[in-house]
This record gives structure tokens, C-alpha cells and sequence, in this order.
């Protein structure tokens, strides 16, 4: 059976990237069933045979094999190019999506490879209708991440792919496990390229095909080693005397760190640290942590301390690997660089012996971990209605831990902007926490955000207000137009009835008109009553359009208010929340920066208020100045005009405290003075 293995990776290594090549190799692969093509598959991965897991992937797809999912994922990472594993995985059932996902966060992937099995799981998601939040958390946490564009692409169309699902028009996106052989293998060969983005040196000595030749056979070179050199030819690499094939599998022939960086997780994980030259090791060292090798970046490390160097070998880097082995929960490695350095040995040995007790401790973090995260998710009972657990945990650590009391506080007063007495009470808190630190009560950064939340509260109850005067006019409009179209009827029925008596009045007069001739200006009873009916008639129907015209108008009157109404509304909804909404000159509009930067000029008033300040407080102060001058957006947002004066404005600088400045746009700058919020008013009748 091994001599057979070996045979079918003969015929797997003669094959080509081609549809020939690959339509030869799946006959002689046929009879074999799906578990001993896998066992291939797994002893090429093992030994990292990139070319070879390609071509019997591409073998499996060409004969339809299904493949174990695990271990087509495990193929993933070594497969020679990233799609030719996608085809395969148009075979596979739901059953694929969670060995992906695994695949999406093992350490020994690089990034490229992780986003393609996540682009993966996001296909095979939708196609069988499966629950797309395990994918999209995925997505999510490589999204933000610091990665080249090309990379953002494909988690935006991954996440295109879950949001669109199964709908009738599907987003023009490729999807990866439509695609087929044809689609990414030419039909023949494609000429063999020597190299790459390097300039290729010869592995052996230039020879004439009649010279004699270079092993000291005596035969002629073209009788004797000519056809093996040019294979050795095509393997050639940057570096004479060396082809690619022994660098990966010997870095260390050369003396260039550029070699493992090329290096793929698989070729990586074979490397061994005393076979590496001095200027490879830390380099070998960063790549083995990149793919969470880590007990070899500790060798590495190990290996290159016992070297001796011209450059001397700095500790540190067992302190960077201790804190990256301790946030992957490797306990063993851990204790192990923590034996071989001493306990001691650490810059910061606290955060070091902290992480060691979240390891070796976890049921003291447990509650801790209970109570934010009930926090931090919402999960409220009534138990948390009384008692929230943030709150709680602020008092807790208020008398011995005020530090953590103040963090503890702002994430508390964050996460529950609605408890106004709770939070109100939490400033005390951290006001006193501030006095136990040695720092000044005030301006700590949870009472802005205090001052947003109520800010808040009130432009939204504003906005309550007015969304409820809109229902209310709307109301009435609606009820004044159903009465003018009552109206509206009654007066056509009344015309109606005053045409047909004065249709009627106008035959009966002329039958009497006949039979009386002699009696002018005499009229019958009847006619009478009809002339009065129809003078009464008409009087009424004078009466309705005078009290319809009434009704147009209020109608108007309504609409214009109703317009009016929603305009505030959609003014509210847009309004960033007011900040200083006692300040005299609160209805005043937020300053568009306009000119070019000026350079400020501070007023003695400034200089001498700044010096009565406090330093944190002054520090801002020169800080908002600067930022104003350099017409930078933020401070912009704080800036209000003071309409009584003109070419002055007043900068937000925290709760209690503004700055005057006077502008002219792109000629000059002066910084005036600071004054508290309460002050203002004052200052504007002292200056105006």
C-alpha cells in the first residue's frame, strides 16, 4: 500500500496547474475512495507540499469527491494558490460552515487565508438558509482591524453576502464555490516561469552542453547531469549555489532575514533555531508569534540569548512574548518563560503576575465578569432595577479603590444614561474619589458627559413635545376638512333644491299669468309661499359658502401652523444636543471655520486668569486656542458667536468655564480672556 502512495505522489508531483494534466491524474485517482484520497491529502499537508494538496484538490473537484470537511479546511492553509480549494467546497453541505469557522481563527492561517474561509462560511451560510450571526461575528472582529484595502473588500462583500441571504436579486458579488475548473485552470501548461519579483542567480556552474561535466564523471555535461540541472534551473533562486526548495527547508545557507518573512505558517512551524544564522533569529522569532507558534518564538528567543553577538541581546523580547503567551491562555509556556527568566525579571512584574492570576484564578474574575457583563448586555431583572451592577460595584471599590471607583463610575453613567438620580450620585462619588487621588474635585470627564446626557434627555423631550403638538394639529386639520367636505355637500344639495323651486316658481307662474291676465301684479297663495321658500333657500346657501370661506381659512391657517410645527421637528432631530442651554446666547449657531489659520494672540487678562487657574483647566485652555487657531473641526463644535458682540465667540472648555475669543476671519485672533459659565452675561455688558 505504501509503495502504491508513493506512486499516485509520483503522478501527483508530474502534474501540471491544467485541465490536462488534471483530467490524466483523476483517472488514475478514480478507484480510490474518498478515506485514502484524504490520507494523501493529510500526509502532503503534514509535510507541507503545497503543489501537490493543489492538484489533488483540483483532482477532487474534477471527480466530485466529497471530502471530509475538516480535513478540506486543514488543506486551506497549504493548498498552493487560495482558490484552488473552491471548487471542492461546492460539494460540501452545511456541515462545512463550522470547520471554517474554526479555520477563520487558527493562529497558524495568515489573514489572506483566514477572510477567504470566512468568505467561505459566508456562502455556504446563505445556501443553506443557516444562522448567518456566527459568521458576521467573525467579519466583525477582523473589520476594524488595521488591514490593506484589498483585504476590507472582501469582509465588505462577505457581510454584503449575509445581509442580501437568499434574496431573488443577489448582490454582483463572485462566489467562490460557483466557481469551476474551467473557470481557474487553463487547458494546457502554461510556460514555466523562472522566478519572480527577484533577480534569479544560477544554483550551479554555467556549462557548455559538450563540456565535461561538473560532478567529475568525465562524460560529457549533456550525457550526464544536463536534464537534473534544469530542473534545479527552474527551482532557481535569488541567491547562487541555492535553489527555493533548500532555502525553505534550509534558511541558514544564507545569511539574509528576507527569506523566512516569505515563509508560509507550514514552513515556518519546520524551522529549527540553531540551524538559523544570528540576523535570522528574531526574524524567525516575529514570524512564528505572527502565526502563534509560540513555543518555537520561545526557542527562537532562547537560542538567540545563548548566541554571542557584537549587539547585545535585550530581555525585553521574553517580556513582549510572556504577555502575547498569557493573553492566548497558554499557562505551560507560560510558567515555562517565567522559569527561565525569573519572576523578578519583568519591567512590569504587577501586569505580568495580574494576567498569571486570571489564569490560574478565574473563579475570583468570574463574578466580576458576571456583573458587567449583565451590565454591558442589558439583562435586567427586578433584582437589577434596584441594584444595578455597575452602581453597586462603584461603592464597593469607592472606600479602598477609588482609581477603579472612577472608571467603574464614567462606564456606569455610560452604559445607563437614563438613571439621572443614580448618575447624579455617582459624580459625588467620583468627586470625592478625585479628592482621595490628590486631584481637584471638578472637571473630571464623566460630568460632560453628564451634561450631554441631560442635554440629551431634554431635546429629546423637546421633541416629544412638538411631535405631539404636530399629531394634535393634525387632528383638528383632519376633522376641519371632513366638516368642509360635509359642508361642501350641503351646499351642493341646497343649490340643487333652490334650482328645482325656481324652476318650479317659473311654470306655475306662467299657467296663472293665462287664466288672470287682467290682474297684474296680483300672485296666487301658493306662489307666495314658493317666492318665500325660495328667498329663504337662497339666504342659506349665502350663509353656507360665507361659513365654508370661514372654515378654507382656518383650514389655511392650520396647514401653515402644521408646517410650521413639523419644521421645528425636523430641526430637532438634526440638532446636535445643546450644551449650554442657560448661557445667555443660547440660541446662537455653531461657527463655520472660514480663512486660513491665523496665529493667536493672547491678552494679559488670559495670560494672568490662566495663571489662577487650575493646571488642567489652563492646559485646555492654551490647548482649545490652538486647536481654534488651526481651524480643527472639534473645537469648531464647541465655539458659539455672541451675537451682542460682533467678531467674538465664546468656547466651551468644560462645564462651568468658557473662553472669549474675538476673530476676524483670516486677519486676526486674539484669545481674551476665560470666565465662568455664570459670568458670561456680565462680561458681554462690561465689554459691549
Amino acid at each position: 500500500m505504501a509503495d502504491d502512495s508513493d506512486t499516485l505522489l509520483d503522478a501527483v508531483h508530474a502534474a501540471g496547474a491544467c485541465l490536462a494534466d488534471i483530467r490524466e491524474l483523476a483517472g488514475k485517482l478514480a478507484p480510490l475512495s474518498a478515506g485514502q484520497v484524504e490520507s494523501l491529502l493529510l500526509r502532503c499537508v503534514d509535510n507541507g507540499d503545497d503543489q501537490a494538496v493543489s492538484r489533488l484538490l483540483q483532482t477532487c473537484a474534477f471527480n466530485e469527491v466529497k471530502l471530509d470537511p475538516t480535513v478540506l479546511c486543514r488543506c486551506v492553509g497549504v493548498c498552493e494558490d487560495i482558490l484552488d480549494s473552491a471548487p471542492c467546497f461546492a460539494l460540501q453541505d452545511a456541515s462545512t460552515v463550522q470547520p471554517l469557522l474554526a479555520a477563520t481563527t487558527a493562529e497558524a492561517l495568515s489573514v489572506e487565508r483566514k477572510l477567504y474561509a470566512a468568505h467561505l462560511a459566508a456562502e455556504l451560510t446563505v445556501k443553506f438558509n443557516l444562522d448567518p450571526q456566527p459568521v458576521r461575528k467573525v467579519l466583525w472582529k477582523h473589520e476594524h482591524a488595521a488591514l490593506p484595502p484589498d483585504y476590507k473588500l472582501l469582509i465588505a462583500q462577505s457581510l454584503q453576502i449575509l445581509e442580501q441571504g437568499s434574496s431573488p436579486d443577489p448582490p454582483d458579488i463572485p462566489h467562490w464555490t460557483e466557481f469551476q475548473l474551467s473557470d481557474l485552470l487553463p487547458e494546457h501548461r502554461p510556460r514555466v516561469i523562472v522566478g519572480g519579483h527577484y533577480t534569479v542567480r544560477r544554483p550551479i556552474p554555467k556549462l557548455g552542453r559538450n563540456d565535461p561535466c561538473h560532478c567529475g564523471s568525465g562524460k560529457k555535461y549533456k550525457k550526464c547531469c544536463y536534464l537534473k540541472d534544469q530542473e534545479l534551473l527552474r527551482d532557481a533562486s535569488q541567491y547562487a549555489g541555492t535553489t527555493r526548495s533548500e532555502l525553505k527547508s534550509r534558511p541558514g545557507l544564507v545569511d539574509d532575514p528576507a527569506v523566512i518573512y516569505n515563509m508560509r505558517p507550514y514552513e515556518v512551524k519546520r524551522l529549527k533555531p540553531s540551524e538559523l544564522s544570528e540576523n535570522q533569529l528574531l526574524t524567525g522569532y516575529q514570524c512564528a508569534l505572527q502565526y502563534g507558534l509560540r513555543a518555537l518564538a520561545f526557542d527562537m528567543l532562547v537560542e538567540c540569548e545563548r548566541r554571542p553577538s557584537e549587539h547585545e541581546f535585550d530581555p525585553g523580547h521574553f517580556e513582549d512574548l510572556i504577555e502575547q503567551v498569557l493573553e492566548a491562555g497558554d499557562l505551560d509556556l507560560a510558567r515555562k518563560i517565567r522559569d527561565h527568566c525569573g519572576a523578578d525579571s519583568w519591567y512590569r512584574p504587577h501586569a505580568i503576575q495580574f494576567r498569571f492570576d486570571l489564569l490560574e484564578h478565574p473563579e475570583r474574575f468570574d463574578p466580576l465578569e458576571h456583573d458587567c457583563r449583565q451590565s454591558v448586555c442589558g439583562i435586567f431583572d427586578e433584582e437589577t432595577e434596584v441594584d444595578e451592577q455597575l452602581t453597586r460595584l462603584v461603592y464597593d471599590c469607592a472606600s479602598r479603590y477609588p482609581a477603579l471607583a472612577i472608571v467603574l463610575a464614567r462606564a456606569a453613567i455610560a452604559s445607563n444614561p437614563d438613571r439621572d438620580l443614580d448618575n447624579a450620585m455617582l459624580l459625588d462619588v467620583i468627586r470625592d474619589a478625585r479628592v482621595d487621588l490628590d486631584l481637584e474635585p471638578w472637571n473630571d470627564p464623566a460630568e460632560s458627559l453628564f451634561d450631554w446626557i441631560e442635554d440629551r434627555t431634554q431635546l429629546k423631550e423637546k421633541a416629544a413635545a412638538e411631535n405631539e403638538e404636530v399629531m394634535r394639529l393634525s387632528s383638528r386639520l383632519e376633522a376641519a376638512r371632513a366638516a368642509l367636505s360635509e359642508k361642501k355637500q350641503s351646499l351642493r344639495e341646497m343649490e340643487q333644491r333652490v334650482e328645482a323651486l325656481g324652476l318650479k316658481a317659473e311654470q306655475s307662474r306662467e299657467p296663472s299669468q293665462k287664466a288672470d291676465a287682467g290682474e297684474h301684479g296680483l300672485k296666487t297663495a301658493d306662489s307666495q309661499d314658493r317666492e318665500e321658500t325660495l328667498q329663504r333657500l337662497r339666504f342659506q346657501v349665502a350663509g353656507l359658502k360665507a361659513e365654508i370661506g370661514e372654515q378654507q381659512e382656518q383650514r389655511g391657517q392650520l396647514r401653515k401652523l402644521l408646517e410650521e410645527e413639523r419644521k421645528k421637528l425636523s430641526t430637532l432631530s438634526t440638532q446636535r444636543p445643546p450644551a449650554e442651554q442657560a448661557d445667555p446666547d443660547a440660541e446662537a449657531d455653531t461657527v463655520a471655520p472660514s480663512g486660513k489659520p491665523t496665529l493667536p494672540e493672547y491678552t494679559d487678562a488670559f495670560r494672568k486668569t490662566c495663571e489662577s487657574l487650575p493646571p488642567n483647566l489652563a492646559a485646555k485652555a492654551i490647548l482649545a486656542a490652538g486647536r481654534f487657531a488651526a481651524h480643527e473641526p472639534a473645537i469648531w463644535q464647541q465655539t458659539k458667536p455672541i451675537k451682542r458682540l460682533s467678531e467674538h465667540y465664546r468656547i466651551r472648555l468644560s462645564a462651568d468655564y468658557r473662553m472669549i475669543v474675538g476673530w476676524r476671519p483670516g486677519k486676526s485672533l486674539r484669545i481674551l480672556d476665560v470666565i465662568p459659565r455664570q459670568d458670561l452675561e456680565s462680561w458681554i455688558k462690561r465689554h459691549g
